[in-house]
């Protein structure tokens, strides 16, 4: 989708916001809702930065030992029903990310109904590769301070222009969904590297998942690939080495590396898996998944989180324990050592970029959840980090052992 077309498209349904309502059904009325976080963190380690997700560059930790910034958001919502069978939304988040806290139109869709087991949007649509992927921003709607960063930190997509369809069918005791979505990304995530960012712009998208829900258990799998429009800048001037021409005269496999290690028109492939449970007091998830690619700058990466918490009139006391880990830590053996010290460097370079990719990482997490009205809750959590590859993290100093303790909480609200 172009840009041009995906303006036109949101002009399209702010109009529809807009227009007055003056039919005498007050189902038509427009509606503005929000909510937010007012989060705190502190590290007791000043050698790494814990960040929530890859698209910040900066957290808690080696930046500031206590921060307000990781967590806290604010985002509203307008909401206008057309007719019967149409209605638009645009959402707005304030949160840190590759942008800082410059406010981001996360949805922004025109929704048509046709009959109870289907509905088709189109515009801006949030990124629901996995249960509650769409909703990560909205604290108050889950039980933890923050998602498990092992599971959704390596999450750089929010939201993604272009359509979805769900269908749905009553099957047994509950409700089977089919859902298919296609557009692409327009986001940019740090690299790692300060004020160097990956642009995902024109990405394409295309997935879907099958999800079975009863009265008090969700099922989904879903499958998404992410097609790379643009290169990852900190590898560019490694793979115009490697497509010289004066070192593939010595070493005609070096071309073969560069297309190998690229990631401009690659796939990544999103796979997962959940079980979510609810009833009385206890709950409780179970996820599940594969993040592979095309590109031998991404190794395979597997990740799961399980959760379970248990209410209390208004308390809600939690764990979770997440992990994540590589699939095999092999690196590509092209280029021979000992030509030259320069191919030695060029080597090293192409390895050391790999390896920075590679995902092992434990939390072990302990919260409590105060609802303090229908409206709002308190969190506090405390995690126990153990990283071995450093992928989620960012700013770490040599010598760091892979450890971090975090002690956070946060104030949520919906209105």
């Amino acid at each position: 989708m172009s840009n041009r077309f995906s303006h036109l498209l949101l002009g399209f349904v702010i109009l529809g916001l807009s227009t007055p309502a003056f039919a005498a059904d007050d189902s038509t009325a427009l509606t503005v809702s929000g909510f937010g976080t007012l989060g705190l963190v502190h590290s007791d380690t000043r050698d790494v930065d814990i960040v929530r997700d890859l698209t910040q560059n900066s957290g808690v930790g080696f930046s500031r030992q206590t921060d307000f910034g990781m967590d806290s958001n604010f985002g509203v919502q307008i909401n206008k029903r057309l007719n019967d069978n149409v209605d638009t939304a645009v959402q707005i988040v304030s949160r840190r990310s590759a942008n800082n806290f410059q406010p981001d139109v996360t949805w922004a869709y025109a929704r048509y109904l046709p009959n109870d087991n289907l509905q088709l949007r189109a515009g801006r649509l949030g990124f629901d590769v996995y249960l509650l992927a769409d909703s990560r921003n909205v604290g108050y709607s889950y039980q933890w301070v923050r998602p498990p960063i092992d599971f959704f930190g390596s999450l750089i997509i929010s939201y993604f222009d272009g359509a979805d369809m769900v269908v749905s069918k009553q099957l047994g005791g509950g409700i089977l969904r089919s859902k298919v979505f296609a557009g692409v990304a327009r986001e940019k995530t740090s690299t790692g590297n300060p004020d160097e960012f990956l642009s995902l712009n024109r990405s394409r998208l295309l997935g879907g998942h099958l999800e079975y829900q009863t009265q008090n258990w969700i099922y989904r799998i879903g499958y998404t690939e992410l097609k790379f429009r643009n290169e990852f800048p900190p590898l560019q001037s490694l793979l115009d080495n490697l497509r010289s021409p004066f070192l593939n005269a010595f070493i005609p496999t070096a071309a073969g590396l560069a297309r190998d290690v690229s990631l401009e028109g690659k796939k990544f492939k999103y796979l997962s898996a959940g079980i979510a449970y609810d009833q009385g007091p206890l709950q409780a998830q179970l996820m599940l998944n594969q993040l592979s690619s095309e590109s031998l700058l991404f190794p395979t990466n597997k990740a799961a989180y399980l959760t379970v918490g248990y209410r209390i009139d208004q308390w809600t006391p939690y764990f979770t324990y997440s992990a994540s880990r590589p699939v095999g830590h092999k690196m590509p053996d092209r280029l021979p050592p000992g030509i030259s010290p320069e191919i030695d460097m060029l080597r090293a370079g192409i390895n050391e970029a790999i390896d920075n990719q590679f995902n092992h990482q434990t939390t072990i997490s302990l919260g409590l959840r105060y609802d303090l009205t229908e409206k709002s809750n308190i969190k506090l959590q405390y995690d126990r980090i153990n990283s071995s590859d450093y992928f989620l993290v960012r700013n770490n100093q040599p010598g760091w052992n892979g450890k971090a303790n975090l002690i956070s909480i946060a104030y949520n609200f919906i209105f």
